[in-house]
């Protein structure tokens, strides 16, 4: 097996629009750089790409785009081609936004585009002869489920922090790290990191890779002639907040405007806790086979969450929204979001579609496999597909080769809280996934 590496920087100019929030946002500069990372696989026979994105989300048409584009010129299979969004929310807006009007500019998404083609064509360019080595372990204390029950028996998603009325978190995060550790001959080693939560640690104007950039830049500084890229888990459910900090955590962070303490210490923070965990356990990895490549990709159709008869409602609290009169609802900080973006939901799809097309992909590199699945889905829907996978090695990554919001659980439907009352799908959709993910795995199997 072959592999190569490449990064291109992606920084958007002064000015542009950052996505994210039901906030409106203009960068005002660059607190750390952000990146499209490549690694490309080559058996011989067939060839293949992972690309990681420090971008938030963007529509399906741009990663057909970037898949047209790197396909005509390497000739590489359009279902061998694997890209992820790290879903950091202090990157530029790429496309429509969910929450407003703005677009991006036609200069930026020709850059965009340009990047990702050339650095999966430069990723090809550099390929050499490679033995993959994989590890696991757990990045502790970073990762928390941001979904809970309070004791009038409400569900909030991120309530507050010492918020005396919680009772209990919905779950249990999932904190495992999965290092895949390509070792090159005569070039610098590949760490491949896969962790999932939530990456909007940093928040404001300016424009930040969060976590994962810092878990990237502190592994390339630690173990001199390494090269990371970061792969974002299912993190639907998860994010930093912990809602009982020690006086260290708060120290390090600041309430936002939603409630929700931020920082870019805190981001850098967790990088650490994960560079840690890598370090921990990267000189003690175990060979794979890693013979030969073969990818495969399935369509499924998630039902819509149409709620017609709600939706009056949703046009009044839209308006109030709209016209800057938000104050005068009687919601606060998380809740006010809440409510916002369930109204936007039930107005947007009045009209329907009834299902959304979910693209499940995956690429099997001997006994490992890259699996990618659309959307944000909830840390169980994740580990439903990880333990029910026939590989030895699998790296799911959500926000892949598909558009899509939240997949909730079926469960979370009658509990409440954001996601799945912001939601464009109906309850049923995370077994749809699931079971269409394990069936395509089976398949390439």
């Amino acid at each position: 097996m072959k592999t190569g590496f490449s990064k291109i920087c992606i920084n958007p100019p002064y000015g542009a629009p950052i996505v994210g929030y039901y906030e409106e946002r203009l960068t005002k500069g660059i607190l750390d750089d952000i990146f499209v990372r490549a690694v490309a696989f080559d058996d011989g026979e067939k060839k293949a790409v992972v690309i990681a994105l420090d971008l938030c989300e963007f529509e399906q048409k741009y990663y057909d785009a970037f898949k047209e584009r790197i396909s005509c010129t390497t000739g590489i299979d359009k279902d061998a081609i694997f890209i992820n969004c790290s879903h950091t929310h202090t990157g530029p807006l790429v496309g429509k936004d969910f929450a407003s009007e703005k677009h991006s500019t036609e200069a930026y998404d020709s850059f965009l585009i340009s990047c990702v083609h050339d650095c999966a064509v430069y990723a090809v360019a550099d390929l050499k002869e490679t033995r993959i080595e994989t590890a696991s372990t757990e990045a502790k204390n970073i990762s928390f489920i941001r979904r809970y029950r309070m004791k009038d028996g409400s569900v909030a998603t991120n309530p507050g922090v010492n918020n005396p009325n919680i009772d209990y978190a919905l779950g249990t995060p999932n904190e495992t790290v999965k290092l895949v550790k390509l070792v090159r001959e005569g070039a610098d080693d590949i760490f491949m990191i896969n962790f999932g939560t939530h990456p909007d640690s940093v928040g404001g104007d300016y424009i930040s890779a969060d976590y994962m950039g810092f878990a990237c830049s502190i592994l390339e500084n630690a173990v001199p002639g390494t090269k990371c890229i970061f792969l974002q888990a299912p993190q639907g459910d998860v994010n930093h907040v912990n809602t009982h900090p020690t006086k260290g955590e708060s120290a390090i962070s600041a309430i936002d405007f939603d409630g929700v303490p931020r920082s870019i210490k805190h981001a850098e923070h967790m990088g650490r806790i994960i560079a840690g965990a890598v370090l921990s356990v990267c000189s003690i990895t175990e060979e794979v086979k890693a013979d030969k490549i073969s990818y495969a990709s399935k369509r499924v159709d998630l039902p819509s969450h149409q709620e017609n008869h709600r939706i009056e409602e949703a046009r009044k609290i839209h308006d109030y929204y709209e016209s800057g009169r938000a104050s005068e609802l009687p919601y606060k900080e998380m809740e006010l979001t809440t409510v916002v973006a369930e109204a936007e939901r039930i107005i947007k799809l009045e009209n329907g579609p009834e299902s959304f097309p979910f693209f499940l992909s995956a690429i099997k590199i001997g006994d490992l496999v890259f699996a990618g699945i659309g959307g944000e889905a909830f840390t169980e829907i994740g580990n439903r597909i990880c333990e029910a996978s026939p590989f030895e090695t699998t790296v799911l990554c959500c926000l892949t080769n598909s558009e899509g919001g939240y997949v909730p659980t079926t469960k979370a439907y009658s509990e409440g809280g954001y996601e799945a009352r912001s939601s464009s799908l109906r309850p049923g959709g995370d077994d749809i996934m699931v079971e269409g993910m394990i069936e395509l795995l089976n398949e390439l199997k």
